[in-house]
């Protein structure tokens, strides 16, 4: 078992199971202890019981819209500080999302932007805090790339 008591948390909301998991090793050994939700309630419901330290939002949710629960985050107190990076492959999604996110990402998620943005937004955050060093794993491209989900070091669903 992992000791997750000195690591920071990131919460991965998506509904894309694979997408969720390949995001889920990334941060994983980015360093992150790693929360997950597949829609907008039980997001925030983690979120408020253990706010995390950063929060990856895929914009496209069932029940509650990416762009609902950015704005609840970003407007609740206990999460209000928690840099929030939003995801989608709609980029009229992505420009209302860049009003409250601390970052965009479009999908196919190239892994180094994610990461140089993940880094910069907990930097902003947490002048400082500890940010895990970004060394994006062959781990992951490898265990996505038998997936058929890495196509240039980037994330996107299978075919």
């Amino acid at each position: 078992m992992v000791d997750n008591s000195e690591r920071s948390i990131a919460l991965v909301v998506e509904d894309d199971p694979w997408i969720r998991l390949l995001l889920r090793d990334l941060l994983t050994d980015e360093g992150y202890a790693v929360l997950e939700a597949s829609n907008g309630s039980a997001a925030l419901r983690l979120a408020q019981r253990q706010p995390p330290a950063l929060v990856l939002l895929d914009l496209v949710l069932p029940e509650q819209s990416g762009l609902e629960l950015l704005t609840e985050l970003k407007s609740t107190h206990a999460t209000a500080h928690v840099p929030v990076i939003a995801v989608s492959a709609r980029t009229d999604l992505l420009t209302r999302a860049a009003e409250h996110a601390d970052a965009v990402v479009a999908k196919p998620i190239d892994i180094e932007e994610l990461l140089a943005k993940i880094s910069a937004a907990r930097r902003r955050s947490c002048p400082g805090a500890y940010v895990p060093k970004s060394i994006a794993s062959a781990r992951l491209c490898q265990h996505a790339a038998n997936r058929g989900g890495v196509q240039k070091r980037t994330i996107s669903a299978p075919p």
